[in-house]
């Protein structure tokens, strides 16, 4: 008998405060709920407020923790969102000596358990651990409720209740100083470490910046790291201090000044933005990490696009200036401007920043010599015909700049788009095989105009390249390798990469390596579902086995103690008994037979030898050998049927096998039935039975579901199991269906069996044994 809280009559009781120890609590089975803080949920569900206890230990975040102090794992547990919605939490905080002076007086646990309580789990090393872990975890739930606190009330200050370093990083071989020197610091202050990477939105594709090595450094200080986007890299810095709470920020600067450079740099920035945060300043002397070359840009205007536009420039400046001179008398000095202009700025679109400058100086000076006057020279009189050329100038090649720029920065926002979506299609993509690999490294191959991808595996030092898009390659000096996993390198032949193209390589490598992964782990779980599928067929057929070979057994054994009866010399009557044990003996021969080809079929030996036969003689030869029980067996095959091409003796067993098991669940007053015809696939031999159906657990048929339909086998039914599998082998299935007013049907489906090839049956004596 045990007791549990009776949470119906509390709620019956409706008390303002309820009293629930042990919040972690298993109840007994067949309680409403499963744990007691479900419970606690339903009162507070009803309006009761509860005042309830939790162990540190029971706390599922602290689970393995707790277990690595104390070496006991807890099973029961509580959620911590469930303590952590409380509206105020309280930490019974003693000293681990004052614990074990109460628990040796008997306070706490009865005395029987003193002795062993206080040398196991409660030592004062588990107890201090314990206590230390309690006020960490109650700091985290104190640092949430002030940070909403000073949310809710519009607090942006830090106040400095928890030391948090905001470690500003650049990408470089100076970060391993700055983040060493922050972890030494927060390690002092029990301080929290927080790196992070601010990119300049207006240089991203021009930066070279690394921040691998800052990555691997932050994970092993135990810290995070972010990285943000924004042209001002100090504002977006106190910002990001700001929305971390953080308490200090640390920036790394190099003790010498390049002579150019203007003051007033980030540092200077931060602390003139900064007023309530330690700003540390951190002297960094390493060396500058190797430079690796940025990829050459690809220009945005071809040669022959150029040429093309040079031409045109050559055929439609003088086209223009003749017709615009034949009009001049009627035309204003400014529409003639506007007219080169309009050819300026189109061919500059089309040709490029060099065209647009070309034609620029030669309009304008066009336009001096036969527009400005006097005319037919390069004199000016007026100075406000200057001023127009040289505005005319100035804004053509301006335009012819600001079009160049926009082409520039369409297409790096075109490449930009392309590595995000071959991003996003590497992480979404599931693959089964190598192959669906493929796509990926087309799309790797396009984005960064490469000779050829090659995802390659490694093998005692041999190169196999396994998936290859492009021309397949060897290793050579044009060759760049990123490492995928201990397997598995990827090669880039002839690439031009800067450090933002490394990076990216680098995150689709890793992308790779996880579907590598998940191809190993489907390709387990394959092979340990048919590891599974394969023992429960071997124990469903030791089963039919030790069914079907019991009743054999007795009947051999009641035949043997007959026969024993007898007094020598007493003349007996033995046919019977003999009769019977040869009936028993030769179920027992088929049944080692059938086993012995079941192993067979299962370790893949057996090869079937095709040749062209006659059906109704396989029916014919396979009755003689069949053991009826005195059963009538129907045969219509018709006499017209094609030979088909098959495996005789293959095709014999199974319907023998077949026939066997209809005989043995048919009742002795129901003919069994076995006709043959011809189907739109091939041959079908039906056999037909009026015993149990598909249904009934002794036919031992299950039914097996997918996504289009479903099948019926008879895995566990060791003769019809053996028939399965040899007709599996001959190209064939059999169908198993439930026979109109009872029994079973099984068709054995011959595919394609009258047309397929013209094999002659061999002479016997070819044959041997």
């Amino acid at each position: 008998m045990l007791e549990e809280m009776d949470v119906a009559a509390v709620l019956e009781r409706r008390p303002e405060v309820a009293l629930v120890d042990e919040l972690a609590h298993t109840n007994v089975p067949g309680s409403t709920n499963e744990k007691r803080w479900q419970d606690v949920e339903a009162l507070l569900d009803a309006g009761i407020d509860v005042i309830t206890t939790v162990n540190i230990q029971h706390l599922e975040s602290v689970n393995d923790v707790v277990e690595k102090i104390t070496g006991i794992v807890q099973r029961e547990t509580v959620p911590d969102f469930v303590v952590r919605r409380a509206n105020q939490i309280e930490v019974v905080d003693i000293t681990p000596e004052a614990l074990r002076r109460r628990m040796a007086h008997g306070n706490i646990y009865p005395a029987d358990k003193i002795d062993a309580s206080l040398s196991n789990f409660f030592r004062s090393g588990n107890l201090t651990a314990l206590r230390e872990l309690s006020l960490l975890w109650l700091a985290d739930r104190v640092e949430d409720a002030l940070r909403d606190y000073q949310d809710t009330h519009d607090i942006k200050e830090t106040w400095e209740t928890r030391e948090r370093l905001i470690v500003a990083v650049t990408g470089s071989a100076s970060d391993e100083v700055l983040l060493r020197r922050a972890a030494r610091m927060a390690s002092r202050n029990h301080a929290e470490i927080v790196a992070v990477h601010v990119i300049d939105s207006g240089a991203m594709r021009g930066r070279t910046s690394d921040t691998t090595l800052a990555r691997e450094l932050v994970v092993e200080f135990e810290g995070t790291f972010q990285e943000i986007i924004d042209e001002d890299i100090a504002s977006a810095l106190v910002a990001f201090a700001r929305a971390e709470r953080g308490t200090q920020i640390v920036l790394g600067s190099s003790r010498s000044r390049r002579p150019w450079r203007m003051p007033g740099g980030v540092v200077e920035k931060v602390l003139r933005e900064v007023r309530d945060l330690d700003v540390h300043i951190i002297a960094v002397t390493a060396e500058r990490s190797a430079r690796i070359p940025r990829r050459r840009r690809k220009a945005a205007f071809s040669w022959s696009r150029s040429l093309w536009a040079l031409a045109g420039a050559a055929v439609l400046m003088p086209i223009i200036t003749v017709v615009m001179t034949s009009i001049r008398s009627d035309v204003s000095l400014s529409t003639v401007f506007l007219v080169y202009l309009v050819v300026v700025l189109g061919l500059g679109a089309f040709g490029g920043v060099a065209v647009g400058i070309a034609t620029a100086v030669a309009a304008s000076a066009l336009e001096n010599f036969y527009f400005v006057k006097p005319i037919h020279t390069f004199s000016i009189d007026r100075p406000d015909d200057a001023v127009s050329i040289v505005a005319f100038l100035v804004f053509g090649l301006g335009a012819s700049l600001a079009v160049n720029e926009f082409n520039r920065r369409s297409g790096e926002a075109t490449r930009a788009r392309a590595e995000a979506e071959l991003l996003s299609e590497a992480v979404a993509t599931v693959t089964a095989s190598r192959e669906d690999l493929r796509p990926l490294l087309d799309t790797l191959r396009g984005v960064f105009a490469v000779e050829s991808v090659s995802l390659v595996r490694v093998n005692d030092g041999h190169d196999e390249p396994e998936v290859v898009s492009g021309e397949s390659v060897s290793r050579s000096e044009t060759t760049v390798e990123f490492q995928v996993d201990a397997e598995y390198v990827l090669w880039l032949e002839k690439p031009e990469l800067d450090n933002q193209d490394r990076q990216l390589i680098t995150s689709f490598a890793g992308r790779l390596a996880a579907a590598l992964q998940s191809q190993r782990l489907i390709s387990e779980a394959e092979e340990m579902k048919e590891r599974v599928e394969t023992d429960a067929l071997r124990i469903g057929l030791l089963r039919s086995i030790a069914h079907d070979v019991r009743p054999s057994l007795a009947e051999m054994e009641k035949d043997v103690a007959a026969l024993q009866r007898a007094k020598p010399g007493t003349p007996v009557d033995r046919g019977p008994n003999l009769a019977s044990l040869s009936r028993e003996l030769n179920n027992l021969t088929r049944m080692v037979t059938n086993l012995l080809d079941s192993g067979r079929l299962e370790a893949k030996v057996i090869s079937p030898r095709n040749w062209r036969v006659s059906l109704s003689d396989l029916v014919r030869s396979a009755l003689s050998s069949l053991d009826a029980r005195g059963h009538v067996i129907d045969v219509e095959v018709p006499g017209d049927l094609p030979s088909v091409v098959t495996d005789p003796d293959l095709l014999e067993r199974v319907i023998t096998n077949v026939l066997t098991n209809a005989v043995r669940f048919s009742p002795p007053d129901q003919p069994v039935r076995l006709t043959a015809g011809l189907t739109a696939t091939g041959v079908e031999v039906l056999v037909i039975d009026h015993g149990p159906g598909t249904r009934d657990p002794r036919r031992r048929i299950r039914v097996i579901h997918d996504d289009a339909s479903r099948a019926r086998v008879a895995d566990e039914d060791l003769s019809l199991s053996v028939a399965a599998g040899f007709i599996k082998l001959l190209g064939g299935e059999l169908r198993f269906d439930d026979t109109p007013g009872g029994g079973l049907t099984v068709a054995i489906c011959l595919a394609g069996g009258p047309s397929a090839g013209s094999i002659e049956a061999p002479d016997p004596e070819a044959l041997g044994s």
